[in-house]
């Protein structure tokens, strides 16, 4: 069965689950927001909305994953844990020295653990031509699997786990943004991710990565 691909409305409706963003999926207002916005005044004073902080989109990534070849974005590396037409939505946002990153997925095997990272490198034929890990702070020894650098709130985790149709999301919020360092791919791997001294960040193979 072919499923749809995922549509921008998708990734903007998820995105909505973080309020700080809600700008960046178009010009739909809730009440929260409308409130924010709605100049307030006393007697006797004057009173002037502050904006709200402005969100920028800075990639949304959708595709279908196949097997390596050239132009193709989403590649899988094992079609059995990500199959072939599956579906993957990517969004970055940054807004008020925050990121946040959405990881949305379709079609894939129902109940099933996955671990997430945003990686350095570009992905490759060689599922491990992604590199390590984009850390905020860089851990001086590297592989990095000391918490203290290999954590969710150093480095972007997106673990998911599908639902019985196959299905999830995941967001990352970071209290900092990208520097000019690559922060080049997004890799699903095979479990969700450890935290413990000696092991943190690391979640088994590398199943499928999507160029960013």
């Amino acid at each position: 069965m072919r499923h749809p691909r995922v549509s921008f409305a998708a990734v903007c409706s998820l995105i909505a689950l973080a309020p700080p963003v809600l700008a960046a999926c178009g010009p739909a207002r809730n009440e929260a927001s409308a409130a924010t916005q709605t100049p307030m005044s006393t007697p006797g004073m004057t009173s002037t909305a502050t904006p709200a902080p402005q969100a920028r989109a800075q990639s949304v990534i959708l595709a279908q994953f196949a097997r390596y070849g050239s132009g193709v974005r989403a590649i899988t590396y094992d079609p059995a844990r990500v199959p072939v037409g599956s579906d993957v939505a990517v969004a970055s946002v940054v807004t008020s020295g925050q990121t946040l990153t959405l990881l949305a997925v379709r079609g894939l095997p129902p109940n099933q653990q996955f671990g997430a990272h945003v990686h350095q490198n570009a992905c490759g034929q060689d599922p491990e031509a992604a590199g390590s890990h984009y850390q905020h702070q860089v851990d001086p020894k590297q592989p990095s699997v000391d918490p203290a650098y290999a954590n969710p709130r150093n480095e972007i985790w997106l673990d998911f786990t599908t639902d019985a149709a196959g299905s999830a999301h995941a967001v990352s919020t970071v209290d900092w943004t990208f520097d000019n360092r690559p922060h080049s791919s997004l890799v699903i791997h095979a479990e969700h991710t450890h935290t413990g001294p000696g092991e943190a960040g690391k979640a088994g193979d590398r199943l499928a990565c999507v160029d960013l």
